[in-house]
């Protein structure tokens, strides 16, 4: 059944070709839906989906339903770190191993940056990130986080910051390389992967290796029922055989097309059901 699909952002946000969502939405096209893309007040179409690339979606956000579509991702507001994780500790825990520091914004908060700088101040700190350590600018400006052997040498500045987080450095090992698992979903559609790195914070850019895995922890599982998400990617790793969420993302952004077909009939669950 052919529909009309509705993306939900920001106003004026830029709908980049690399969101997977702009992805599937290709391919919704060209089966035969309708596929709109922009803020809206009220949801008039058969399926609405929440596309605000922001850790904390503002409430004016939402459109109206008066009707009870279903609205995908409306209920995922808050994805920060503080929300997320259960591996938070802070300048007093009783934890002597390494720790990693981190925005409670989703990457690096670049996003939220963006929204209130100008170009001229993306592009001090675009040179700042590459010119200056991170202790001395104060600022997390890649994601490519900083771990520390421990507690002690988190600097005291990093505690007093809102917009930051530390966390347990539980990082899941394959000989001499760092291991980091994905899980993408749309629906009742998904597939996993797991890259390799010789930096401990894995990166796409830095992988020497990318594989497609099999079978999601039902952990993770539970942890996507409580959060009432209907699309989207986790980063996980496997530690004594427990999965350790690290990342969640409702805007996720994909560099291959592999798998994308199957994630586009995760829509069929959707279509016609009421919200």
């Amino acid at each position: 059944m052919n529909g009309h699909i509705h993306i939900v952002t920001l106003p004026g946000e830029n709908f980049m070709p690399n969101y997977l969502i702009c992805r599937l939405a290709e391919l919704w096209r060209e089966q035969g839906h309708q596929v709109t893309v922009g803020p809206a007040a009220r949801l008039d179409a058969d399926t609405g989906i929440m596309h605000v690339d922001r850790t904390v979606v503002p409430d004016q956000c939402l459109p109206d339903n008066p009707r009870g579509h279903p609205l995908l991702n409306g209920s995922i507001l808050n994805i920060s770190k503080r929300r997320i994780s259960s591996n938070l500790v802070n300048m007093d825990s009783d934890y002597s191993g390494p720790v990693i520091i981190k925005t409670d914004a989703n990457s690096s908060g670049w996003p939220e940056r963006a929204a209130r700088t100008n170009w001229i101040q993306r592009r001090f700190n675009y040179i700042l990130r590459r010119a200056v350590s991170w202790r001395l600018s104060r600022e997390l400006l890649s994601s490519n986080y900083p771990v520390v052997n421990n507690l002690s040498h988190v600097p005291g500045w990093v505690w007093k910051r809102s917009d930051l987080v530390v966390e347990k450095f539980m990082p899941e090992v394959d000989g001499e390389q760092f291991v980091l698992r994905v899980w993408v979903f749309f629906g009742d559609q998904e597939y996993g992967a797991r890259m390799l790195s010789r930096n401990p914070v894995v990166k796409v850019r830095g992988a020497t290796r990318y594989e497609y895995i099999d079978g999601v922890p039902e952990t993770l599982r539970a942890v996507r029922r409580e959060l009432a998400m209907d699309f989207g990617k986790f980063d996980y790793v496997m530690v004594g055989g427990e999965a350790v969420l690290l990342d969640v993302n409702k805007t996720p952004i994909v560099s291959r097309n592999t798998h994308l077909q199957r994630l586009a009939s995760g829509l069929a669950a959707y279509m016609g059901r009421p919200a």
